[in-house]
């Protein structure tokens, strides 16, 4: 995940909240050691491992994020797909420049990745995987850096109100994805700044967010870094993308997914993902702003 997590409790036990707070810093922790690419003993890089016939028992963890990683490949029509690791390497050599890799470098990267190439046992907690596109043996690279902060801040919202009884709370990851619950002030929900660089163009307000994840997306800091795996190219229709869902996991993904998507794609997204929404940023120039708004809403996206 490689990103600062922020958590707020509104509470007068100030000393319950510090013991809540250090708990579920020490899961998101281990969520970390489970998922991440970069350590040789996560199931992420075991998986990686596999050829076509081996089995790999997997965490409960791993598992429900792989099935939720299938769900969000399913709504976005495989837009959304986490075997892009062997994209993503290629491209951090190039510092995200699409244009400096060679067609064989794409071509070869490309071929591996595929979310058909998973197999599932959920009820045994095993993973396998196919051979890639050609027939061929090469690894299946998982990369979660687009669901697994949300899956985490999920996680930590859940110990929150099941473990520890706290009804008004926020927690973000990086501030690009955040969940609440209840309120601060005994108004309703927590007020969140959305639309980023566009929330002046757009004339946005904060969203009051209760119950509910907000996630924003685009390539102001890191480039063209999202990958279309079903053309081939950076998921780059849109300058910015967010998406509102009744999860982080989720409005974490598709935040992701919809860079990448066209408007009828998102809109049939939104659909399949229950009470979900999206807003994305219109690339127009700014006098363009007085004949419609540069930002554009779909589904339950909650603009005040």
């Amino acid at each position: 995940m490689s990103t600062i997590f922020e958590l707020m409790v509104a509470t007068e036990e100030e000393a319950l909240a510090q013991s809540a707070a250090q708990m579920i810093f020490r899961k998101i922790d281990q969520l970390e050691e489970l998922h991440s690419r970069f350590l040789d003993v996560s199931d992420v890089t075991m998986i990686s491992a596999l050829r076509p016939g081996d089995t790999l028992p997997v965490a409960p963890e791993t598992m429900e994020l792989l099935l939720l990683a299938t769900e969000v490949c399913a709504a976005t029509k495989g837009a959304f797909d986490v075997t892009i690791g062997s994209v993503m390497d290629v491209l951090r050599d190039v510092k995200n420049r699409w244009q400096a890799l060679t067609p064989q470098e794409r071509g070869k990267a490309l071929n591996s990745c595929g979310m058909n190439r998973l197999i599932i046992d959920q009820k045994n907690f095993l993973v396998a995987v196919k051979p890639d596109r050609s027939g061929g043996e090469q690894p299946l690279e998982l990369d979660f850096g687009a669901i697994a902060k949300g899956y985490a801040l999920d996680k930590a919202a859940k110990m929150l109100i099941e473990d520890w009884d706290f009804e008004n709370f926020l927690i973000h990851a990086g501030t690009s994805t955040v969940i609440a619950q209840g309120s601060m002030d005994g108004a309703a929900g927590w007020p969140v700044s959305v639309g980023g660089d566009w929330q002046r163009r757009a004339g946005l307000d904060a969203v009051r967010l209760s119950g509910g994840a907000l996630s924003g997306s685009g390539f102001d800091v890191k480039g063209a870094h999202v990958v279309d795996v079903r053309r081939g190219v950076a998921a780059a229709r849109h300058a910015a993308t967010w998406a509102y869902a009744p999860t982080a996991a989720l409005s974490d993904a598709l935040a992701t997914a919809a860079l990448g998507l066209s408007w009828k794609e998102i809109e049939a997204a939104c659909d399949a993902i229950t009470g979900s929404g999206v807003m994305v940023a219109r690339e127009q120039a700014i006098w363009m702003d007085r004949l419609r708004k540069p930002v554009r809403v779909c589904g339950s996206f909650p603009l005040v």
